[in-house]
């Protein structure tokens, strides 16, 4: 090339103890930097789109198994009717052996949360920290969740002031936990209620039973089993969308990395054609080419594989923060990703450094005449 720049590392007593192939080789990235960064970014497509997509699964499924199979460990929810009164909801929930809850609407500023009183004495209700660990409702304090302390600006120890809905009341209380819960909620315990002076109603019963007889007091129920099936419909919906997304991913590094090989060995064609001339055999001269993709490859596998941590982060907080998911990657998603993207990369590689046996040694540098 008419403009070249040595390298820094080239000055360096380091660079003489490299092979020919990797000093052919740095030189190649830095000279054309453009096709180098594209190919780059070929590879962080492929990494990121299959990591976010596994590891969207793998987050789901630690949430349904803590949530839903952990935390509820109930197996059907009784819905208390308007006109029972506490002592009747009282004598349902010893009848079916159950804990019992009142949820009420409150109001932080204009903001609409709920308020919820649980009295747990079987473990039927189980609350979750931001570490996916089991914590527990204490008599000295409230529970708030993570939205409520996020928008807010509150963390433990601090007092969290809100209003019953449609009244005047105002009432404080000190916040013991923080949890992640599926509703907007604050939660606490029927003793640290009646130290508060707030007034409930039960409303709520949690029972290990499943067959529930007719009663005046019961206006409806929902099964465990029921909040499940509705998500085995959801994850396999979400299991064909992963699919079609690592298809794509592996299309987009097959496409991607296969026209920049080309345009590469269009670019190189003379160079190539110059290193036959001088004796090295087809089989050294692909190791050469497949050496090159394998750096900027692994390259962009190191970088690819936090950025889809970082996306998936961003997806989950801005899409379903309602849910307060806990982002859950296992070693397979990182596996998988990695290895899946350098099959691609070494499979086009194979492709392009055959062509280097169809060189035309005579034409390929009478062509610079």
């Amino acid at each position: 090339p008419k403009k070249i720049k040595n390298l820094k590392i080239e000055k360096t007593k380091l660079w003489n103890r490299f092979s020919f192939g990797t000093k052919w080789n740095m030189r190649d990235v830095f000279r054309h930097k453009a096709r180098s960064f594209m190919t780059l970014i070929g590879v962080l497509g492929c990494v990121l789109l299959i990591v976010a997509s596994f590891g969207m699964k793998d987050t789901m499924n630690a949430f349904i198994d803590v949530f839903y199979n952990k935390a509820i460990n109930y197996e059907t929810v009784i819905n208390i009717s308007e006109e029972t009164t506490n002592e009747q909801a009282f004598e349902l929930c010893q009848q079916h052996n159950g804990d019992w809850a009142s949820k009420t609407s409150i109001q932080i500023d204009d903001k609409a949360l709920s308020l919820e009183i649980y009295n747990i004495t079987n473990d039927y209700v189980r609350f979750v920290d931001n570490n996916l660990n089991f914590i527990k409702l204490k008599d000295d304090g409230v529970l708030i969740c993570q939205r409520i302390a996020r928008d807010f600006g509150l963390k433990v120890g601090d007092n969290v002031e809100f209003s019953p809905y449609g009244t005047n009341n105002t009432y404080s209380a000190k916040i013991v936990g923080i949890n992640n819960s599926m509703s907007e909620s604050i939660s606490l315990t029927p003793a640290y209620a009646n130290e508060l002076g707030i007034e409930y109603k039960i409303n709520v019963i949690y029972t290990t039973e499943t067959n529930i007889a007719q009663d005046v007091r019961i206006a409806s129920t929902l099964t465990k089993a029921s909040i499940l099936k509705s998500f085995d419909t959801f994850m396999d919906i979400m299991n064909k969308m992963i699919c079609l997304l690592v298809v794509a991913a592996m299309l987009l590094g097959l496409i991607v990395l296969y026209n920049l090989g080309v345009m590469s060995y269009v670019e190189r064609y003379r160079e190539l054609a110059t290193l036959k001339v001088v004796g090295f055999k087809d089989k050294q001269i692909g190791k050469i080419l497949i050496s090159q993709n394998l750096w900027l490859t692994i390259i962009g596998i190191i970088i690819g594989i936090p950025l889809g941590i970082g996306v998936l982060d961003f997806l989950i907080n801005a899409l379903a923060k309602e849910y307060e998911m806990v982002l859950s990657l296992g070693p397979a998603t990182f596996i998988v990703g990695a290895v899946a993207t350098l099959l691609v990369s070494l499979f086009v590689s194979f492709l392009i450094s055959r062509k280097n046996r169809k060189i035309d040694m005579v034409e390929a540098l009478k062509g610079a005449e």
